[in-house]
Parts: C-alpha cells; structure tokens; sequence
C-alpha cells in the first residue's frame, strides 16, 4: 500500500516558496496541490515557472484568492510566506479552516500575534510549524552532544552574526524595507535565527533580561516609518551566560 501524501497549499507567490516548493517535492510524503494568489495569473505564472525546473506528477492549480484555497477540502496543510504584516490573519483563518499551518519567520509583528497563531491551532486540532529550516538539520545533535559531553569546558557566552548587504534594488523595492510588511526588518528576518540559535544552545532557557538596539534603520519612499536595517542585541540568562548578536541588512554576507 503507498504512503498517504500530506496534500499542501500555498498561500502567495513569495520568492522563498520556490525554494520550498523544490522541498515538498524531495520530501518523498508531500504533494502541492494549489497555489494561490490575488489574481489567479500570477499564480499560474509563478506554478509554470517552479514546473519548469521541479515538475510534480500532477501540476498544481492555480487559485485565486487565499480564501478559497482554505476552503478546499483537497489541502491537509498550508505553506504561509505572507508578509509578516498580515501573516496572523491568514495563519488563523487557515486553522480555522482545519488546516495544518507552517508559516515563515517571524510568525507575528510580537508575541501576542504567535500567541494568537497558536491558540487557533490548538483549538483546532491543528500542526503549527515556523520556518526555521536548520532546526531539522542533523548538525544540530552533533553539536548538542559537544555542548553537553563537556569537551569544550563550561558555556559561558554565545555570540552569532547574520548579515547581507542588500544594495540600492533592495533597499528601494523589497518587502523588507516597508513598515507596514516586515516593521521588523533586519532583526525579524534575520535576527529571528540568532535568537533562536541562542534559545536552543540554551535548551530553551528563557533569558533573565534583553537588551537591544536598533544601530541604523531606513525605509524604502512608500514606508510610512523606517525598519530596523542593522540592530545589535543582549541576552543575559542564569548562571551568567551571556549571549549577543549582530544583524544587518548593510554589511559583507556573514553567518556564523
């Protein structure tokens, strides 16, 4: 008997969901049934343009609007790379629809927005997932394993740095530079991996204080305020392990 596949959707043609397209389709268990967009061209555009390099059996449908993509009763699960701007209305309207949810970082503007996301899942009945890729990577149990086997001593401080200089296209035309889209800018979208890295080393230990600075920001001409373009931050956890990160949308590529 062949394995049931988890039947995906996605909500919006967001570059990034190609690069999860070609994963669904590795995965060996899943299969995209629909994508959707507010006009249904555009998704059919970005579905012929993902075929032409990884095709799947059966081409996806093109759908427009997100609403009647949840209301499918074809999709078990829903792929989210909307801007984090509107990212909770659509995450809780996918639970509500009963509909497994796996969302791009960060999954809200704060932390009421997650708290919201994952009440509706729970309520639901439903899977909630973000998109933190290297969370499933086996690196991670080799390095647990030299954090905690004592070889490299004592922890005592945890420093990681996450940048890209995104040039005069990027600071005028992507989504990034919008307030109203990624009001976090640099630190929701790459700070949120070196808060994450450090919550893990830390086994999940939520730190005792934080500090944080936003050392530059900027906007592109249609952003009503500016967002974060480089930002500094602290973490300060029990036994004085400190922690502190760097990131920025101005500087040489480093991720360490």
């Amino acid at each position: 008997m062949s394995e049931k596949k988890v039947r995906w959707g996605f909500l919006s043609t967001a570059w990034i969901g190609m690069k999860n397209w070609q994963s669904v389709a590795l995965s060996g268990n899943g299969v995209i049934v629909a994508v959707a967009s507010r006009e249904r061209a555009k998704a059919q555009a970005w579905i012929d343009e993902c075929s032409a390099h990884v095709p799947f059996a059966e081409k996806p449908e093109a759908v427009e609007g997100y609403d009647a993509l949840l209301a499918r009763d074809d999709i078990d699960a829903v792929y989210i790379p909307l801007p984090t701007g509107v990212r909770t209305e659509w995450a809780i309207k996918a639970a509500q629809a009963g509909k497994h949810v796996v969302c791009e970082k960060p999954c809200g503007v704060d932390v009421a927005e997650v708290e919201e996301i994952l009440a509706a899942c729970d309520e639901a009945g439903v899977q909630f997932m973000d998109g933190v890729m290297f969370m499933h990577s086996a690196r991670l149990d080799a390095l647990r394993k030299t954090l905690t086997d004592g070889s490299i001593g004592e922890l005592r401080r945890i420093s990681s740095a996450f940048s890209f200089n995104g040039g005069e296209d990027f600071r005028e035309g992507n989504i990034r530079m919008h307030s109203d889209l990624e009001p976090l800018g640099c630190l929701g979208d790459l700070g949120w991996y070196n808060i994450r890295f450090n919550l893990w080393v830390m086994d999940y230990a939520m730190p005792k204080a934080v500090s944080g600075r936003m050392l530059r920001g900027a906007a592109r001409s249609d952003s009503p305020d500016k967002v974060p373009m480089e930002f500094s931050g602290e973490l300060f956890f029990d036994n004085d392990v400190t922690a502190s990160f760097y990131c920025s949308f101005l500087t040489a590529n480093q991720q360490w």
